[in-house]
């Protein structure tokens, strides 16, 4: 099967979800006309919450507005990542809703990188579910890190796994002191390796520019890309700047990938 996705390097305006989600609309009409699939990134609608629980969805309007979109466009979305609240506990959530606006999956992020964990709660469950383009999967950027995440969507048949991010050049700490790129070189060997060794279509989508609120600042590190087995990276932004690319997928390269390495079918004797 040849489908095309659209992924989307998004620059976030700090706390201005208004102006952020006019300028998603003006990408999805564009991909529209192009692609099957668009994809956004996380925290993409609002920035990182930072504690801010003026800016948490507890009503679910963001997730409405993107069923609304999907329809009206007919073009399946990955809805980035955004805080939606369950009572007391916020968590990192997304959505895929097809393009007739129905949900087909939900995830809340599991693995929460550091300065999350003071005011999010970790979900607790993976996400894999049908779409008519092959099984899909979805992740929130630290999960990425974490090999067992893809293990356990593999042997639920995962095909292609949607990884939303917002990742930054500071994340490395005190290790930019070895190399101020450790950021950019650690995601795009994982997205390669995950690609590889899950026999996986890998769709990475990260936020572009600079995150700047108060005294905090930093400079995202960009690389959205999407990687498959035996070619590595199909296509990838190899800067930090907003854009958007359109790349066509052939899913027949994840069949030859099993016939090769088996590693699903060795994975199955694990279940």
């Amino acid at each position: 099967m040849k489908f095309k996705i659209a992924v989307v390097q998004f620059e976030i305006k700090q706390f201005l979800p208004i102006e952020n989600l006019k300028k998603a609309e003006n990408f999805i009409k564009y991909a529209s006309k192009k692609a099957h699939i668009i994809v956004f990134p996380e925290d993409f609608i609002t920035g990182p919450l930072l504690g801010n629980d003026k800016y948490v969805d507890f009503n679910r309007k963001y997730r409405d507005y993107f069923q609304k979109l999907a329809k009206k466009y007919s073009i399946d979305i990955v809805t980035g990542s955004f805080i939606e609240g369950d009572g007391k506990d916020w968590f990192n959530t997304t959505y895929y809703i097809d393009s007739k606006g129905k949900i087909k999956g939900k995830y809340r992020k599991v693995n929460l990188w550091h300065p999350e964990r003071r005011y999010l709660t970790s979900g607790n469950e993976i996400s894999v579910f049908n779409t008519r383009y092959g099984k899909a999967g979805l992740i929130i950027c630290w999960d990425l890190i974490y090999p067992e995440i893809f293990r356990k969507m593999v042997q639920r048949g995962v095909k292609i796994v949607y990884c939303l991010s917002f990742w930054s050049k500071k994340d490395a700490g005190v290790g930019t002191k070895y190399d101020k790129d450790a950021e950019i070189k650690s995601v795009n060997s994982l997205c390669i390796a995950r690609a590889f060794e899950n026999e996986i279509v890998l769709v990475y989508a990260n936020a572009a520019g600079k995150f700047k609120h108060g005294r905090i600042s930093d400079d995202l590190i960009g690389q959205s890309q999407i990687t498959v087995p035996f070619k590595g990276i199909l296509k990838k932004v190899k800067h930090n700047k907003e854009q958007m690319f359109i790349c066509e997928i052939n899913s027949k390269v994840l069949e030859d990938a099993e016939k090769v390495y088996k590693i699903r079918k060795d994975l199955q004797k694990l279940i």
